[in-house]
């Protein structure tokens, strides 16, 4: 059942649909809008808030296993609430210990408007956590005060630590970042699991393995399964999920998936070899980092690493270097450690169309983040 929302100042696309949990390409689909663009007053179909729907919710009993256990966490098991909605279901999981509150994490299933969907069962969840580790927690993971003020604001801007998708072919991916857990798909979240095990054990003794959730030999377990079979079963069992959204307001566990996007993304991003053209003449720079020195810079790099590969930046970066160095008669891999990095991702977003990348870079352009180099 939908509602109406009429648009306040400040809203946004995904503000709006974070806050009645849905996903913007739900809420641009229902409301027939072709762009992201919003005006003061307009109004929008929506999904009811819980209460106001004239469908009476069912609680799935089959859905109340998991119970946390563990001291000092709720043994109350995680609620979950299923209203069915045309060839969907509204979902809602009741999840305590959330930073100190009790979250109604909302999400549905049957995603058939991506064309990624494999599992009709599985579900979208955007998140709501808001934690913002500080820099001096982001640098426990290896990086310097400048880079990780770099990872800190791509964090804030990238998703939710909390965010859920178990619909497509990683079968169960989590985190702001997405790290998937099918072996197909690189199985990153196995090394997000095993370090959260490793670096923060007492918070994933309390979190996870009280559910049943565990790390052996660096892959998942759950009810005597492993690897891509403890993700279908993680999958499939909807009140698991209430673990990883309580992970995702603990400030120890979400420095865990910094740590493993230092690792995965940020230094390969700055230690990325670049062949630059400059008006005919190649120069190879053999890492990124030793021309692009400024935190604007590296916060794009990050950026652009996380949601493009390391390849696609190095692509885009390379490209805009050279187009700058032919301009400026820098055609030297000394001569374009002098390059002007603001100039640089201006150039980047004169040739490129992807909105995602469009977004990532303006967001730091206009921010006011220094491309002075340091």
């Amino acid at each position: 059942m939908y509602a109406t929302y009429t648009v306040a100042a400040g809203d946004t696309l995904y503000g709006i649909a974070k806050k009645f949990g849905m996903t913007t390409d739900e809420l641009t689909r229902i409301n027939g809008l072709t762009s992201s663009s919003l005006k003061l007053g307009q109004q929008l179909r929506v999904v009811a808030p819980a209460g106001t729907t004239t469908t009476p919710p069912t609680t799935n009993t089959a859905d109340k296993g998991a119970k946390m256990t563990a001291a000092g966490s709720s043994s109350a098991a995680f609620q979950v609430t299923k209203v069915p909605e045309g060839d969907f279901q509204r979902i809602t999981i009741t999840v305590p210990n959330c930073g100190g509150q009790t979250i109604q994490a909302r999400m549905r299933d049957n995603i058939n408007y991506s064309s990624h969907m494999v599992y009709a069962e599985g579900v979208s969840y955007a998140g709501m956590s808001n934690v913002v580790p500080d820099v001096a927690t982001i640098q426990q993971v290896g990086l310097s005060t400048q880079q990780a003020r770099a990872l800190q604001y791509v964090s804030t801007h990238e998703g939710k630590f909390d965010a859920i998708n178990s619909y497509d072919k990683a079968i169960f991916s989590y985190g702001f970042i997405q790290f998937a857990g099918a072996a197909a798909v690189g199985a990153s979240l196995n090394r997000v699991m095993a370090s959260m095990k490793t670096n923060a054990s007492a918070a994933f003794n309390r979190i996870f393995q009280s559910v049943g959730i565990d790390v052996s030999g660096g892959v998942v377990t759950a009810n005597g399964n492993s690897g891509d079979n403890a993700w279908l079963y993680i999958q499939k069992n909807l009140p698991l999920y209430g673990a990883f959204i309580q992970a995702g307001f603990d400030k120890e566990l979400v420095r865990e998936q910094l740590r493993m996007a230092n690792d995965l993304y940020v230094q390969p991003a700055l230690n990325w070899k670049l062949d630059v053209n400059v008006g005919g003449i190649n120069v190879a720079i053999p890492k990124l980092s030793s021309i692009l020195k400024s935190e604007a810079a590296l916060t794009i790099v990050i950026a652009l690493a996380i949601n493009q590969g390391n390849g696609g930046m190095g692509r885009m970066v390379a490209d805009a270097v050279g187009r700058v160095g032919a301009q400026s008669g820098l055609n030297t891999a000394a001569a374009l450690a002098q390059v002007d990095e603001r100039k640089v991702f201006e150039t980047l977003i004169q040739v490129q169309t992807d909105k995602r990348v469009l977004d990532r870079v303006n967001g730091v352009l206009g921010s006011g983040m220094s491309f002075g180099k340091v």
